[in-house]
């Protein structure tokens, strides 16, 4: 987000050393949301065979009872809600006669039917991939008999994005080790009222954030060695950094400077190479850069001015990793607008979905009018971007 005063590319006046203390909140809370199994394209069952049994009447009644039924596996409750698009169906179908036919229903309309083999005895294992509707779902098997007898049961499950977990990790540095490096006075007091404003107004639990004041080079690198373990594939990722950036026009790479970095030796210096790689194992469905920095435009490999808008649900479903900055290969003040105007946007929002497009289109004009900012929106290339889009949810 700011400049480098002084001569040559990191020199500048003489000021306190930091501390380097950081801020660290990494409790995990479980899930409200059941976790969906593997998708598979095709639908499998498994024959149960069981043994024959010679029953009198009554015996045959009473079995009757207890194998005419439908057992759910997964979801293991009759009402579930996913973040996922996609569910896994699985449930045990037994009849106390051979099977014949099981039928899958979706929303009170017929999906599929599995045609059971003769022999595959009366006990049926089903495996189902279903593509869900936003909102709540009503899945139904139906389980038929070679003589017509006939059993179903239901479950709901609730396609809600608000149930998908959002994680942040958000950067400020403002004190700097080497007294050739201007401290600034702004990071951390802008990255405070956007930690405010995510927590407050936004689906990301307070121990979901992991907040690092003024943090070393080995303080962001751990960070995101230990989030490689933490987030997974449904989850999002939200990474704020504000501080001092380099632009060296030779080896056409951009860097953070954490607290530690020196003027004249840049091997504490982060490299856009580093965090793009981290970017790229991260496996998570949605990430958003937001760079308050000099030079933060050098994160794009090239630059994508807007995506074809789309439902929300279509934007969610689609993996993304995105980026904002407050500038392009230029320098920008320690007093910024960029950040004034982003969290203006943020806390303005009304909408109960808000797309990391939007949120730029709404404040890129702002931003232009009152600065010499030109703020960047696009893809991150080569780290696993499908055309989605980042969601702010608003609780």
């Amino acid at each position: 987000m700011y400049a480098l005063v002084g001569q040559g590319p990191l020199s500048g006046q003489s000021n306190k050393a930091s501390s380097g203390v950081v801020e660290v909140q990494m409790s995990k809370k479980q899930s409200g949301s059941e976790s969906a199994e593997r998708n598979v394209s095709s639908v499998k069952y498994t024959p149960v065979m069981k043994p024959e049994i010679t029953t009198t009447t009554s015996e045959a009644t009473a079995s009757t009872a207890m194998n005419n039924e439908i057992a759910w596996i997964a979801p293991t409750f009759s009402t579930v809600n996913t973040s996922r698009n996609n569910y896994m169906l699985r449930a045990q179908v037994s009849l106390e006669e051979q099977l014949r036919v099981i039928n899958v229903f979706l929303n009170g309309d017929f999906h599929k039917n599995i045609i059971v083999k003769p022999g595959s005895g009366n006990t049926v294992l089903v495996e189902e991939s279903i593509d869900l509707a936003l909102g709540n779902n009503v899945v139904k098997l139906e389980g038929v008999g070679i003589s017509g007898i006939k059993i179903e049961d239901q479950v709901y499950i609730n396609y809600d994005l608000s149930s998908a977990r959002y994680y942040a990790l958000i950067i400020a540095v403002q004190d700097y080790d080497d007294p050739t490096i201007n401290d600034l006075s702004e990071p951390v007091n802008d990255a405070d009222k956007f930690y405010r404003i995510i927590s407050s107004k936004y689906t990301f639990n307070e121990e979901d954030i992991t907040y690092l004041k003024n943090p070393t080079k080995a303080d962001i690198i751990g960070t995101l060695h230990h989030m490689r373990g933490k987030v997974n594939e449904e989850d999002n990722l939200l990474i704020y950094y504000a501080g001092h950036g380099f632009w060296d026009e030779e080896m056409m790479t951009g860097y953070w400077l954490p607290s530690d970095a020196e003027s004249d030796n840049p091997v504490n210096w982060l490299p856009n190479t580093d965090l793009t790689n981290y970017l790229n194992v991260l496996k998570t469905k949605h990430t958003l850069l937001i760079a308050d920095a000099c030079f933060s435009g050098g994160i794009f490999k090239t630059r994508k001015a807007f995506n074809n808008r789309g439902t929300i649900e279509k934007l969610y479903r689609l993996p993304s990793r995105k980026a904002i900055t407050s500038g392009t290969l230029t320098e920008v003040p320690d007093k910024s607008v960029f950040i004034e105007y982003l969290i203006k946007r943020l806390n303005e929002n009304k909408e109960d979905y808000l797309t990391s497009e939007e949120l730029f289109s709404s404040m890129r004009t702002a931003v232009m009018n009152n600065s010499d900012n030109v703020p960047q929106y696009g893809t991150i290339q080569n780290v696993g971007d499908e055309g989605g889009d980042f969601v702010f949810i608003h609780q």
